[in-house]
C-alpha cells in the first residue's frame, strides 16, 4: 500500500512538458512522466583497489572527523631508472711536475645527494588550516609486482626508517589555488647511504632486476600526529633524484643527476587504514557489503574508507509490474541526488559518482569492467546508448544546484525488455540494488546525501 501511495503521489497522467520533448511529432497523447523515490542505506566495501591506474596519485597522510573516524594512508612505490650515469672520462695528470710525464687518469664520481620530490595534487583536512605534517621514508621489505591489483588493506612489510629519513613540513595552501598546481612540489633530502646505494645500482646493467629484488621500493609513511591527507601526482615532477658530479676542476657539485621514476610504469599502491572508534559511522557499521543506517536519515560517501550508498530498485520493479504498464516504452530515465553542505578548500564533495548494479551472485565489481559482464556490473550512460559504446553512467555534481544528475536509459530499457532481471533468485535478496561509487576509488572527498532525496525520473509512452 505504501508503494502504491508513493506511485500515486508522483504519477502524472497528463502529458509531461519534459516528456513532450521525446515526441518528435508534438503529439501529446500517450507521453507520461513518473518520479520514483529510491530507498537507500549505507554499505561498507572493504576491498577498494588502490594500485596503478590512469589517474593514480600517491595518497599520504591522516585525516580525522566525527563522522568517518580516522583514515590514514601510506604510499608504496617501486623505483626504476629513466636516465643513465655519465661514463667516466680520461683527463691529463696535471699534478706531475715532470714535463716528460704525459699520463692520463680516470676521473672519479662524487655522490652529492639523494632528493625525493613529490608533486602536489590536493590537500584535505577536517581542520580549518593545515599545520606542520611529518612523513618518514622507508625501504620496502618485499617485492612489489606490476600488472596486479593491490587492494587498500594489503600489507607489505617495510624496514625501519633509517637515520635522517623523518621530515616535517607545512603544506603550501596556495598550491590549491594555483592555475597549474602541478608545478608545486615538496622536497626531502635522503641520507648519504641511500644516495650511494642507488647510484651504484644505476651503474649496473641489471639495474631493473636490482630495483625489483634488492632495493625493492620505498614506502612513505605519515606520522600519527598528522591532520591532513595529501595527494601527490605520480608523474610530472615526482621523482627520486641522485645528484652527483665528476671529480674535475670544470665540473661542479650537483651538475649531473640520475632520475628514479615513481611513475605508472612501476608497481605501486596506497595502503589505507581506518579507525572508526567513537565516530558516527563506527557506531553503526557492519560487515563487508552489509547494510547499515546511521539513524539520522543521511547517506555518506567516503571512497577512500569504503563507505557508499546502496539504492533499492524495488520501486522500479513495482512500477513496471503495475496494472496497465505491461506494454509501456521507457523513453528516458534519469537519476538525481541532492548533496548537503558547502565545500571549503580543504573539504570537498565527491566530484563524480558511478552506478554499479548488484547482479548475479550479489557481486560488486569495482576493479574494471569488460563487455562480457557490463550487464551484471555497470549501468550504461545515454551517451553509450546513442553511440553504441560501453560507457558507464557518471553522475557529475552540479555545483550550482548541489545535485548529482545522470541519465541511464539503456539500463532501464534493458530491465523493461527483460535483458536485466531485477528479481532475486531463491536465496538472494539484493539483486535489485545499485551501489554508488566514486569514479575515483581513492578519493578522499566526502559527500552527504539526504536519505529521502534519491529520485529516478522516468519518461515513458503507452501504446494508443
Amino acid at each position: 500500500m505504501l508503494i502504491f501511495a508513493t506511485l500515486t503521489i508522483f504519477s502524472c497522467e497528463d502529458p509531461s512538458e519534459v516528456g513532450l520533448g521525446l515526441d518528435p511529432d508534438g503529439i501529446e497523447t500517450g507521453v507520461y512522466y513518473e518520479e520514483l523515490l529510491l530507498p537507500a542505506q549505507n554499505v561498507f566495501i572493504d576491498s577498494i583497489r588502490t594500485s596503478t591506474g590512469e589517474q593514480f596519485r600517491f595518497l599520504i597522510g591522516k585525516i580525522t572527523d566525527d563522522v568517518f573516524g580516522s583514515t590514514s594512508s601510506t604510499a608504496y612505490a617501486q623505483l626504476s631508472t629513466v636516465s643513465s650515469v655519465q661514463p667516466l672520462v680520461f683527463r691529463l695528470d696535471t699534478l706531475s711536475t715532470d714535463p716528460i710525464v704525459v699520463d692520463t687518469l680516470w676521473t672519479k664520481y662524487v655522490i652529492d645527494s639523494a632528493v625525493l620530490t613529490l608533486n602536489y595534487g590536493d590537500i584535505s583536512s577536517s581542520e580549518a588550516t593545515v599545520t606542520s605534517q611529518t612523513l618518514s621514508i622507508h625501504e620496502v621489505d618485499d617485492q612489489l609486482f606490476s600488472g596486479v591489483y593491490y587492494l587498500a588493506d594489503f600489507e607489505t612489510p617495510i624496514l625501519p626508517a633509517e637515520s635522517a629519513h623523518g621530515f616535517s613540513f607545512t603544506p603550501r595552501m596556495d598550491s590549491l589555488t594555483l592555475e597549474d598546481p602541478s608545478s608545486d612540489t615538496v622536497h626531502f633530502k635522503l641520507n648519504q647511504t641511500w644516495a650511494e646505494r642507488l647510484f651504484e645500482i644505476a651503474r649496473q646493467s641489471d639495474r631493473a632486476q636490482l630495483l625489483r629484488e634488492d632495493f625493492k621500493g620505498i614506502a612513505i609513511v605519515p606520522d600519527e600526529t598528522n591532520t591532513a591527507m595529501i595527494e601527490y601526482l605520480s608523474t610530472g615532477l615526482t621523482a627520486l633524484n641522485v645528484h652527483y658530479h665528476l671529480e674535475a676542476d670544470t665540473v661542479y657539485a650537483d651538475s649531473l643527476v640520475v632520475n628514479f621514476s615513481l611513475s605508472a610504469a612501476n608497481a605501486k599502491y596506497n595502503k589505507i587504514t581506518t579507525d572508526r572508534t567513537g565516530s558516527l559511522i563506527g557506531n553503526h557499521i557492519g560487515d563487508n557489503l552489509e547494510n547499515f543506517s546511521t539513524g539520522d536519515n543521511k547517506l555518506y560517501i567516503n571512497p577512500a574508507s569504503g563507505i557508499h550508498p546502496k539504492l533499492s530498485l524495488q520501486p522500479l520493479v513495482d512500477f513496471l509490474e503495475a496494472d496497465g504498464n505491461e506494454l509501456i516504452q521507457l523513453n528516458n530515465v534519469e537519476f538525481e541526488l541532492v548533496s548537503e553542505g558547502t565545500e571549503t578548500p580543504l573539504n570537498n564533495k565527491v566530484k563524480n559518482l558511478r552506478l554499479y548494479f548488484i547482479g548475479d551472485q550479489s557481486q560488486i565489481n569495482i576493479n574494471g569492467l569488460s563487455a562480457q559482464n557490463l550487464y551484471t556490473t555497470g549501468v550504461m550512460t545515454d551517451i553509450g546508448y546513442l553511440t553504441g559504446s560501453l560507457l558507464l553512467l557518471n553522475l557529475p555534481i552540479d555545483t550550482s544546484a548541489v545535485k548529482y544528475r545522470g541519465a541511464a536509459t539503456l539500463f532501464a530499457q534493458s530491465v523493461n525488455n527483460g535483458y536485466i532481471d531485477l528479481k532475486p533468485e531463491e536465496g538472494e535478496s539484493i539483486r535489485n540494488s545499485l551501489v554508488l561509487l566514486s569514479t575515483d576509488p581513492m578519493s578522499i572527498d566526502r559527500s552527504i546525501i539526504p536519505q529521502d532525496s534519491i529520485k529516478m525520473k522516468i519518461f515513458y509512452s503507452k501504446p494508443n
